[in-house]
């Protein structure tokens, strides 16, 4: 057996949405990897500390979060870095002028850290513990995360200072690390592997830089289009079996390239 490195995606492609229900299926193939002997691991964007509850509970050891900023192998946090502290400052500095409500993640917790006693946080998907109070930003020694309110119609967006934004619930910005790729070559050169030997499946826009060579790129059937552009292969949706059916591909793909170079 020619060992695989494989890193998955959390939301949309091991889960179903954002519930972390995961098919038995596909538990089943996560499962069957390991055993045979392959190399298994999230890629995520989530904070490392909720990233591994979810990797516990499926019997993953390893992972890649923070989106590429964080690196565990076999349960021990070996990596974790913040977003660049500077231009977190000045987006910061920048809301407080313009009223908008800002939270901070500065730890490796599910806590976030709001002056904003009116900060939304009705979504019930929700998982963070938003806990109000004075926060000195010219203080801040590591960041994680930042959410805040989008900007009122027909006002200009804030700038972003270089720093990435996703769309997020209680109609707010996410600005997190997404070089989800940079941190599986961290990962891929930490444990001495051959990098054309990494399988990566993802379903959204945080998943692009991680769709590059040299590593095989699989996109869920329910993966955004521009991801599917850029896949190697596309299965069928997270609840339809795609993570069984990438699983036969790779199995006869691999047969056939093996049978190719003997």
């Amino acid at each position: 057996m020619h060992k695989k490195y494989f890193f998955f995606d959390i939301d949309q492609t091991l889960g179903v949405g954002i519930t972390k229900v995961v098919p038995p299926d596909t538990q089943y193939c996560l499962d069957e990897l390991q055993r045979c002997g392959h190399f298994v691991a999230l890629a995520t964007g989530r904070l490392q500390y909720d990233a591994a509850q979810f990797a516990s509970a499926h019997g993953i050891g390893s992972l890649v979060a923070d989106g590429g900023n964080s690196l565990t192998v076999d349960g021990r946090l070996l990596q974790m870095e913040g977003l660049p502290l500077e231009p977190v400052k000045a987006l910061l500095r920048d809301l407080e002028q313009r009223r908008q409500p800002w939270a901070v993640v500065i730890d490796n917790t599910y806590d976030r850290y709001t002056p904003y006693a009116d900060y939304p946080r009705d979504d019930p998907h929700n998982y963070m513990n938003t806990l109000v109070g004075p926060v000195d930003i010219e203080s801040l020694q590591n960041v994680y995360k930042v959410t805040y309110a989008r900007e009122k119609a027909g006002k200009s967006p804030a700038p972003t200072h270089g720093l990435p934004h996703l769309p997020f619930i209680d109609d707010t910005y996410l600005v997190e690390p997404v070089d989800k790729g940079k941190g599986i070559e961290k990962m891929m050169a930490l444990l001495h592997a051959n990098p054309h030997d990494a399988v990566v499946f993802g379903d959204g826009l945080n998943d692009l830089a991680m769709f590059r060579k040299p590593f095989f790129s699989i996109a869920m059937g329910n993966a955004r289009p521009i991801l599917k552009k850029r896949a190697d292969y596309i299965t069928k949706d997270v609840d339809k079996g795609g993570i069984l059916f990438a699983a036969v591909f790779l199995r006869q793909f691999n047969r056939l390239v093996d049978r190719h170079a003997h």
